[in-house]
């Protein structure tokens, strides 16, 4: 899940998660599913903003490469929150069907 800056476009915010989508293939990782989630209200404000554009992708990526990836993802400017968190494979199976 990231969080891309709400002064951002709809559009904009939508080319920065192809960004991230494109980091994913180019560490060989594969992009299973992204949610948009749309423009939210924070609870409080992240570094003077109070709104951004949501997403959650699943995706597989060799864990050798993960650091480095999530290292990739957190240099982009216009990401502003993120978190990785691994599944287990049973549920990945459970989103298939």
């Amino acid at each position: 899940m990231y969080i891309v800056r709400g002064s951002l476009s709809e559009n904009d915010a939508n080319k920065v998660a192809g960004a991230v989508e494109k980091e994913i293939t180019r560490f060989k990782g594969k992009v299973l599913q992204t949610d948009k989630w749309g423009k939210r209200k924070f609870a409080y404000k992240i570094k003077t903003m109070t709104d951004g554009f949501y997403f959650l992708t699943n995706f597989s990526v060799n864990p050798l490469k993960l650091k480095e990836l999530v290292g990739d993802i957190k240099n982009m400017d216009n990401v502003i929150r993120y978190l990785v968190v691994k599944l287990p494979e049973k549920a990945l199976k459970e989103k298939k069907a």
